[in-house]
């Protein structure tokens, strides 16, 4: 009889010890993701941009912007701590970006809490691309070999279309570092300043419709993006940059 009570008293603190350990487990997991949300906006608050977007046409330059679109393929944080990464899930996702400078949503998910440092972003159109917006549709016919971005404006007077079927990747570094944690409410803010996409170094005119500009545009696009962090989920920009 007494080595049952001696039993029954281990079983006991075993339960006891199990429930502790399952406790702890569970209160240590249950903090351990944060809901992280991925903007992008066009940065027009610059007067230099600004000029982008007027709409009383001069003689000189890209007037206006029309319309601008992207296809995002992929985005990607990564970790400081393993060099782990995490991909958002937004395959062949169109962005048609508002060019009053509003933000549009690409997508949100659990992140796992942890210290990230960099950004990356790939807009791109391969052979699994399936999108039934014709502007990224090359006009070969050919649907391995589409555009990636579209950009339609004013330029001396005159309507354009740009469209490059070039790859991008984007990567982006966070100065601070971007930390996830139980106090945060986390976003990210995408920023594009297309003020420079239609000059040279040296402030002069690219003509959008002169093949020979393509690829100086491309590079201009690609130099145009920066990346902020909001950690306290009010829109403002918490980095000292």
């Amino acid at each position: 009889m007494k080595s049952f009570k001696q039993l029954s008293s281990y079983l006991l603190i075993i339960a006891l010890f199990v429930a502790t350990i399952s406790c702890d487990t569970s209160d240590s997991n249950s903090g351990g993701e944060q809901q992280v949300t991925v903007k992008m906006k066009i940065d027009n608050s610059n007067n230099s941009s600004a000029k982008q977007f007027s709409y009383s046409p001069t003689t000189q330059s890209v007037d206006s912007l029309t319309e601008v679109k992207l296809l995002v393929e992929e985005l990607e944080l990564e970790s400081t701590a393993d060099d782990d990464s995490l991909d958002f899930e937004v395959d062949d996702l169109v962005v048609n970006l508002p060019l009053d400078g509003s933000e549009f949503n690409l997508t949100s998910g659990n992140v796992p809490a942890g210290v990230y440092d960099e950004f990356e972003m790939e807009i791109e159109h391969d052979d699994d691309t399936n999108v039934n917006d014709p502007d990224f549709i090359n006009e070969s016919g050919d649907e391995d070999d589409g555009y990636t971005v579209v950009i339609k404006g004013i330029y001396n007077g005159e309507e354009f279309t740009y469209q490059s079927d070039e790859d991008f990747e984007i990567e982006l570094e966070f100065n601070p570092p971007f930390e996830i944690n139980d106090d945060s409410s986390p976003s990210i803010a995408i920023n594009i300043d297309p003020s420079g996409w239609f000059t040279d170094s040296s402030g002069n005119d690219l003509d959008p419709n002169d093949p020979a500009n393509y690829e100086q545009i491309k590079e201009n696009i690609e130099n145009s993006f920066d990346v902020e962090q909001d950690d306290d989920g009010d829109n403002d920009d918490d980095n000292d940059d």
